[in-house]
């Protein structure tokens, strides 16, 4: 069910995990891996990796090193996206992007500019000034972070297994400036 437009959208970054926010996170990667997304999943996660990966996700918000943002259009989940900070001194000027998911039936609606905003606000309140993430090669996640300004510093081989087959991954970074720049530009329609 695709919603005309975005107008109903919100989003927050939640101080805690609870069983709705777990809910609505399990929906979200489930429903991207189920339709093709790659997420370090195969398949829609078991129960257990369920449990598992709300603990871990629990943990790392609790500790203050992850965020999660989290959108719901009409009261549904719709994206998602966490922000992992770096605990090394030296490093503390950057932070990885992982698990950035929008709902199969909210795709289009500009919901990743949405997204890529409040991750920008919150960076540039903790002084994160640059963003990393990793990827899949020729994957829709690739195609989009490269769409959004982010390049490839490096390519591991052996990424990732999937069904026998052996996956590039890239390793990609921005600058939370040059983010800032294509993000405040008008919303191509």
């Amino acid at each position: 069910m695709r919603s005309p437009h975005a107008g109903a959208a919100s989003h927050h970054w939640p101080d805690q995990i609870d069983d709705r926010v777990a809910a609505d996170v399990i929906i979200l990667l489930n429903s991207t891996v189920a339709d093709g997304g790659t997420l370090g999943y195969e398949h829609v996660l078991t129960p257990h990796q369920q449990v598992q990966f709300i603990a871990g996700l629990r943990d790392g918000i609790a500790s203050g090193r992850t965020h999660l943002l989290l959108g719901r259009v009409d009261g549904r989940p719709a994206f998602m996206v966490l922000l992992h900070l770096n605990g090394m001194a030296n490093c503390r000027h950057r932070a990885e992007l992982a698990k950035g998911v929008v709902h199969p039936d909210f795709r289009g609606l500009h919901l990743v500019q949405l997204a890529f905003r409040e991750i920008v606000r919150l960076a540039e309140r903790l002084a994160v000034e640059q963003l990393v993430l990793d990827v899949r090669e020729h994957t829709r996640a690739h195609r989009l972070w490269e769409l959004f300004g982010f390049e490839t510093y490096g390519v591991l081989e052996d990424y990732a297994r999937v069904g026998g087959a052996v996956h590039r991954g890239h390793f990609m970074a921005q600058t939370v400036r040059s983010l800032r720049r294509r993000v405040d530009a008008p919303i191509a329609h």
